[in-house]
């Protein structure tokens, strides 16, 4: 890029020459791009030392006779510095060389690449090339994302190991970090906002503490407090956007909405120019009760005339778009608020004593002149305020949509509901309101008066109930909301009324009785009303924020002395900028101010501090105190003259007169042995404060009679002013909410993880310590995640399947934008890859992403999360020292469908593409379809590509069936119609089930029923099961079934089923039934029935006893006895060859890709295994697995294949003969020529007749044979034996994060 030429006196070693001409030159930086060489570690010292960090490419124009070289070009890559000299060849060479002296050359290079420079950086986002280069090297040291903006960045020493460390300190939106090179070893650091607990500076020093104990301090030689100033700035912007948006915690910032204030000419970064506007426009609206739409335009150095003391006063103007404002340099001395919209004229005032004092006149509407002098740059000054006027916008009320609803607006309800007042109270009322004529009259009334100690002292005194309204809008600055935003309230309690079956009206209905019961405008219709109709259209209005307790009080006594529209915008500047999140969910701005509290109790009243911090007392006052500005606690009339004073001075208020009230009862406090003492002392002495000033009527109530009275209110809020009035200042009040805003956040986080972990101890995995550790890398993990996937945008996709879910419509979320307790710690796929990764002794892997399996299989739901149990069984299994479950769980990651066709066809030998072939993919392509209510719900049951109506085989068997049985097509599930057998709502054996099944991972109770399930041998032991299994809101797929009636079929009778349950049927029928019933009931595994669909398939070469099709039948197993378990009878599949050739490449790699000669003995054992059982062809001897007319009690062989003893023909086993023998005839009849009709005529239930089954895809093992085989490797057992210590795998991981060694999320 071209930059303004700079002059260089000295050529410099740290350069090397690249290119040369007459009069230009290419340099590199040494050592960029190349291999750490002794000079380059010396070039790269210095520039850490030095704070020096040039771009790697410049141009330098030289003359051959000058000492004088100019640069002119950088470049952060080769590719763009050589851009820049091909320009200067193509356009610059040739006239040079036609120049005649040196001088002329030199004189119209510059003013050539000086336009260049001017034209390149018109559109550019006005940032100098030096902060470009240091932006550049930003992102490439700490490999953050486009997104991440730099604000700037600092010369800075860190100590490490008591050893100083010279380097650059980068502060950015997001994160604080550091950088430094010292002779080879580099050194860096990166620490995000959000984690930062602790934020203090001691001189020229800046200490920093994160959430997990670690500390940092950082020394700046220069710009230490700018440095500190900013910090504290982005930490406050990163934890309101957690309490806003925990999910989301990612700080952003619009620069469009602060570049008028931004300084042109100054040398700041545009980022930094931008934040300090943020930070004076805030500070400018809370000072002036100002909108939060109100951005700072600019300031300016001027006097004001103050017409009630009829001198000037020095300070300054504030400019915005709707307010011309002015404060005097002295502290509350004067200020002056005029809207934009009700200024008439700006003039100049060249007459009379100060006619050189560069004067002007503001006009008001009313015609009111205010005078300012001493004005630094009048001129400036009048063509912005005409510049703002020319662009006012005054917002007037809209036509809006008619609801068939009813209301009027309320008025005071104290113009209906009067106070009656005695005589003396009257004429005190009467006398305040003659004082507040006269301060009218002086200073000015509404909105633009002059606003000086004297109004704080009548406030102090208490305002009129006439005044009440006008004052209390002005001060609290809702009357600025209410003007620009005509007619919003009557929309929204309109549209608010129309909302039927609200949580958040159920929750106003029921406060509102116990809104102010003591006064009678509450015990009638139109106040409780008015009331429900200002909380339900400030719910509407603010969705965040709803509805929360206490905001009932206030508003009714609002309602009291305003209209309710008024009382709208009342309540709406108190939640929105009196106090801000004191109303959310909660209360996070009250549990902030109570800290607050906490604090400056023990910094005014030290030695009570202790003694109350023991008893928890200031836990348990202060949220009722300030969430109803101690209008709960106090008596109304009393709390009315604290509202007074709270609408002008803000939260200092609450703070102030808590302390009063702590310091008046110290010694009471400091007797009291429990908290409940201490409550009691406080209670009774609130309930006692007076106002002698407004006494109504004496209550009804006796016990409120009786009580004593202990202070009055004046006397009370005096002394709070005096005492601690001008040591508690609005910016001491900021600074300790910003610290104990981190304080209170992470004590959220704490208070979290205690009852998660509470409800996860007995995991038989972890201890107490170790999920506590777990639940701080899951929060700080998925805090970078949203960075990280800002930096995927921008890649390409990676090979493996992305997990994309949709959220589940039952997520419930909570108020405010927080998630509920515990899916806060819930974990989505690339968080838990990362855990996997980084956590589990199985990352060694990389055959196979063993994560993305164990993912899906333990996602019960398919909504793309893992809730923090599930979490802890996945990972906890994989790092116990559980040996057979671990490599049963292996086994299982490696059967189909979890295996995907791309990973089996690394070593599946190159056949012919086949019918089978098309379905898996199919299946693969409805697997990791993006739409997740398809891909992952629909997928664990056979899905439409396993029973679809083109599959020749399933259907004829089914047909066959039929007719042999003598049934009604109708009496089976028509499969044509209805491919997805779990979605057969006719069938009511699938009344109660579910056909998705996802496996819970064994927990304490499930590894003991590893060891204990019994098999299930009849129809009711079955379906006990099954309710069982649904009360525990698990199911099971459809291939585990134990009756063919579970996928949609009923029970098979004969014709005379019916007859035969009549006296009159006879033996006969018996006989028949007996002969024609197809004995179903005792198949133990309809995914075995498949082997009558294989021999049908003509292209079909693998046995279905190893094809899963559904993610249930995975699941199933590892809620199953162990293999080889007396009377058991496993429903895991078997595994083909393909299959067992990656598994056993994965255990290689977990073992850290070592092999032994024990090892490679056992991979041969199982090879041949795998040989052994191999079926040359589906016959009769296959259905001897399906326990027709066994007992039951057989044992396995040592396959571990259940056995079952010969049996004669019944009529059952004809129809299956028979079938078979049609399919075979089928197939041969396929084959051809004279081959099929031999095929036709050889013995039909000999084992050894040929077939055309591929012998390799015949090739399975059990997971008995691979579990037994395995364990006699000692090296095996040893490594699946070991246990990994998660909390030192923790420890490690956050130490990467902390030298920014980032997690590759490209899965």
């Amino acid at each position: 890029m071209w930059i303004q030429p700079k002059d260089l006196l000295l050529p410099s070693p740290f350069w090397i020459a690249e290119m040369y001409s007459k009069y230009f030159v290419l340099q590199k930086r040494r050592g960029h791009g190349e291999s750490r060489g002794f000079g380059s570690m010396l070039v790269g010292t210095f520039d850490s030392v030095m704070s020096t960090k040039p771009a790697p490419y410049r141009i330098l124009h030289q003359t051959p006779s000058s000492e004088v070289s100019y640069e002119i070009a950088i470049g952060l890559t080769q590719d763009e510095i050589v851009k820049d000299w091909e320009w200067l060849q193509t356009n610059l060479f040739s006239v040079l060389n036609e120049m005649e002296n040196e001088e002329e050359v030199t004189n119209f290079t510059i003013c050539k690449i000086q336009s260049l420079y001017a034209q390149n950086n018109q559109d550019d986002t006005g940032e100098s090339p030096d902060f470009k280069v240091m932006t550049s090297q930003f992102r490439k040291i700490f490999k953050m994302p486009e997104e991440e903006r730099l604000v700037n960045s600092y010369s800075a020493t860190y100590v490490k190991n008591k050893i100083p460390r010279q380097g650059q300190l980068y502060i950015s939106l997001n994160h604080v970090c550091f950088y430094s090179y010292l002779l080879s070893e580099e050194i860096k650091r990166i620490i995000r906002f959000a984690e930062l607990e602790d934020i203090s500076r001691s001189g020229k020093t800046i200490y920093l503490k994160t959430t997990n104990n670690m500390t940092y301090n950082f020394t700046l030689i220069f710009n230490a407090s700018k440095a500190h100033a900013l910090i504290e700035q982005l930490n406050k912007m990163a934890i309101q956007k957690l309490i806003q948006d925990p999910e989301s915690p990612v700080v952003d910032h619009d620069t469009s909405n602060y570049t008028r204030f931004a300084t042109k000419m100054s040398k700041e970064p545009v980022l930094l120019r931008d934040l300090t506007a943020r930070q004076k426009s805030e500070e400018f609206r809370v000072y002036f009760r100002l909108p939060q739409t109100e951005i700072i335009d600019g300031k300016i150095k001027a006097d004001i005339w103050t017409p009630y003391s009829k001198r000037f006063h020095a300070g300054y103007i504030y400019l915005s778009p709707n307010f011309f404002c002015f404060r005097s340099d002295v502290k509350d001395l004067v200020s002056l608020v005029i809207p934009m919209k009700t200024i008439k004229s700006v003039e100049k005032k060249d007459d009379g004593q100060q006619r050189y004092d560069n004067q002007i006149v503001i006009f008001s509407s009313d015609n009111v002149p205010f005078m300012f002098s001493k004005i630094v740059d009048r001129e400036v000054l009048i063509s912005k305020i005409t510049d703002l006027l020319s662009r006012i916008h005054i917002p007037v009320s809209r036509e809006r949509a008619k609801y068939d609803i009813s209301w009027s607006k309320q008025t005071a309800l104290l113009n209906t509901f009067k106070t009656q007042f005695s005589p003396d109270i009257q004429k005190k009322q009467e006398q305040k309101l003659a004082r507040w004529e006269d301060h009218f009259r002086d200073f000015g009334r509404g909105i633009a008066m002059f606003r000086t100690t004297d109004v704080i002292n009548l406030i102090v005194e208490g305002i009129p109930d006439k005044l009440r309204q006008e004052i209390w809008l002005i001060f609290s600055g809702a009357i600025h909301d209410k003007e620009m935003n005509p007619g919003l309230y009557e929309d929204l309690v309109e549209k608010a009324a129309c909302i039927k079956n609200s949580f958040v009206h159920d929750e106003i209905d029921r406060d509102l009785p116990r809104s102010l019961p003591e006064h009678p405008a509450f015990q009638c219709t139109d106040g409780i009303g008015a009331l429900r109709r200002v909380l339900q259209a400030y719910a509407l209005r603010n969705p965040q924020v709803g509805y929360c307790q206490a905001m009932n009080i206030v508003s009714s006594v609002f309602l009291l002395f305003c209209d309710e529209e008024n009382a709208f915008w009342m309540l709406a500047a108190l939640c929105e900028n009196l106090l801000p999140d004191y109303y959310q969910d909660k209360i996070v701005g009250a549990q902030i101010d109570q800290g607050v509290l906490n604090e400056l109790v023990a910094t005014h009243l030290s030695d009570l501090h202790e003694h109350l911090e023991r008893l928890g007392v200031i836990k348990m006052i202060s949220i009722s105190w300030f969430l109803t500005i101690f209008i709960s606690v106090i008596s109304y009339e009393s709390s009315l003259q604290i509202l007074d004073c709270f609408f002008y001075e803000g939260a200092k208020i609450i703070f102030m007169i808590s302390l009063q009230i702590i310091e008046w009862n110290r010694d009471k406090l400091l007797d009291c042995q429990d908290d409940g003492e201490a409550m009691l002392v406080l209670q009774t002495y609130l309930e006692g404060i007076y106002n002698p000033e407004y006494q109504v009527p004496p209550p009804t109530d006796k016990r409120r009679q009786e009580r004593p009275q202990t202070q009055t209110v004046q006397t009370l809020i005096y002394e709070a002013y005096t005492k601690f009035g001008a040591e508690l200042t609005q910016q001491r009040i900021e600074e300790l909410r910003n610290k104990h805003r981190r304080l209170t956040v992470r004590q959220f986080d704490i208070d979290n993880e205690k009852t998660i972990v509470k409800a996860h101890v007995q995991n038989p995995y972890f201890e107490r310590l170790e999920l506590h550790t777990l639940l701080t890398i899951i929060r700080e993990e998925k805090l970078v995640l949203k960075s990280v996937q800002q930096q995927q945008k921008t890649q390409s996709l990676s090979e493996a399947p992305q997990l994309q879910h949709h959220q589940s419509p039952a997520r419930d979320i909570m108020p405010g934008g927080g998630s509920g307790r515990h899916e806060a710690y819930s974990v989505n796929y690339e968080v838990f890859h990362t855990l996997f990764s980084e956590l589990t002794p199985w990352r060694k892997c990389v055959s196979v992403d063993i994560a993305e399996k164990l993912f899906r299989l333990t996602d019960k739901k398919g909504t793309g999360q893992l809730d923090f149990g599930q979490l802890v069984n996945a990972l906890g299994l994989v790092c116990s020292n559980k040996s057979t479950e671990k490599l049963k769980l292996l086994f299982v990651l490696h059967l189909p469908p979890l295996l995907s066709k791309a990973e089996i066809e690394r070593t599946r030998r190159p056949r012919p593409r086949t019918k089978d072939d098309a379905e898996e993919a199919i299946e693969a392509e409805d697997f990791f379809d993006d739409d997740a209510s398809e891909s992952i719900e629909a997928l664990p049951s056979p899905s439409d590509q396993n029973f679809d109506a083109d599959d020749f085989a399933l259907i004829s068997a089914t047909q066959h069936l039929h007719n042999l049985a003598g049934i009604s097509g109708n009496t089976f599930m028509d499969l044509s119609r209805t491919p997805n057998l779990s979605l057969n709502s006719n069938a009511s054996s699938l009344a109660h089930r579910n056909s998705t099944f996802y496996v819970d991972l064994p927990g304490a109770a499930g590894l003991a029923g590893l060891s204990g399930t019994a098999t299930r041998t009849d129809a009711g032991q079955e379906d006990d099961y099954d309710i069982g299994l649904h009360q525990q809101g698990r199911y099971e797929s459809i291939d585990t079934f134990s009756d063919i009636s579970d996928l949609g079929a009923a029970r098979m009778t004969p014709p005379t089923t019916a007859a035969a349950s009549s006296a009159a049927a006879g033996s006969n029928a018996a006989t028949a039934a007996e002969q024609m019933l197809l004995n179903v009931e005792t198949i133990s595994n309809f995914s075995q029935i498949s082997d009558l669909v294989a021999a049908t398939r003509l292209d079909r070469a693998d046995s279905n006893a190893t094809d899963t099709r559904s993610l249930g039948s995975l699941g199933y197993l590892l809620d199953q006895p162990n293999e080889g378990a007396a009377g058991g009878h496993s429903p895991v599949p078997h595994m083909r060859k393909e299959n067992f050739q990656l598994l056993w490449r994965s255990i290689i790699e977990i073992m850290g890709c070592v092999q032994d000669e024990e090892m490679r003995r056992a991979y041969e054992n199982l090879i041949e295994l795998g040989n052994s059982n191999i079926k040359k062809e589906p016959s009769l001897e296959s259905f001897t697995q399906l326990n027709l007319a066994g007992s039951g009690d057989e044992q396995p062989d040592n396959n571990g294949n259940p056995t079952t003893p010969a049996a004669e023909p019944s009529s059952t086993t004809r129809l299956f003969i028979a079938l078979e023998e049609e399919l075979r005839q089928a197939k041969a009849a396929a084959a051809g020529g004279g081959a099929a009709a031999t095929t036709r005529t050889t013995n039909t239930t000999s084992s050894g007749s040929s077939s055309s089954t591929n012998i390799s895809d015949g090739w399975h093992i059990s997971i008995k044979q691979f579990i037994a085989t395995a364990l006699t490797c000692e090296c095996i057992e040893k490594a699946f034996q070991t246990s990994t210590r998660i909390v030192e795998q923790i420890e490690q991981l956050q130490k990467k994060r902390r030298k920014c060694l980032s997690t590759n999320y490209n899965y």
